[in-house]
């Protein structure tokens, strides 16, 4: 029973990181394995998603290349490259940067809309995946702190 009130707690993390302490302390975890479990499962849906991200963006890519491919072949022109959510993933970008992004939007945005945003932008700077998990680890203990006074 224990193990599947752990793989709860672990899957919250990777999904939506912000309520994982809340979940941990209502099965009854205490404060460090709080802490643990939410860094574990931060980290694992970080790794997860950070990495199907870069696989499924370089799909995208390569259909996108091949159909633009064949509109130029067909003599029609190619369809316009930025739209509304292209504009707002640009903006996103540029405001917060690879330190915001990685640091700061986590428990604001969850794991996976983070992870792939950076598989997107950061994927070839090396610092991405340790910052992004150390990240991870500082907000499980800001987040498990703060939910152990609000139960």
């Amino acid at each position: 029973m224990e193990v599947l009130q752990a793989l709860t707690v672990l899957f919250t993390a990777m999904v939506k990181f912000l309520f994982a302490g809340a979940v941990a302390y209502s099965l009854g975890f205490t404060m460090l394995e709080t802490m643990a479990l939410t860094a574990c499962g931060g980290a694992m849906g970080t790794l997860i998603f950070f990495y199907a991200g870069t696989w499924v963006l370089e799909r995208f890519r390569r259909r996108y290349v091949r159909r633009r491919q064949e509109r130029i072949d067909k003599g029609l022109p190619p369809k316009p490259i930025f739209t509304r959510t292209n504009r707002w993933i640009v903006r996103v970008k540029q405001g917060y940067g690879f330190w915001g992004l990685s640091v700061i939007c986590p428990p604001i945005l969850s794991i996976p809309v983070v992870a792939v945003l950076c598989a997107k932008y950061f994927r070839h700077d090396r610092r991405t995946l340790p910052t992004m998990i150390s990240a991870v680890a500082g907000w499980s203990v800001v987040l498990s702190l703060a939910w152990s006074f609000l139960r």
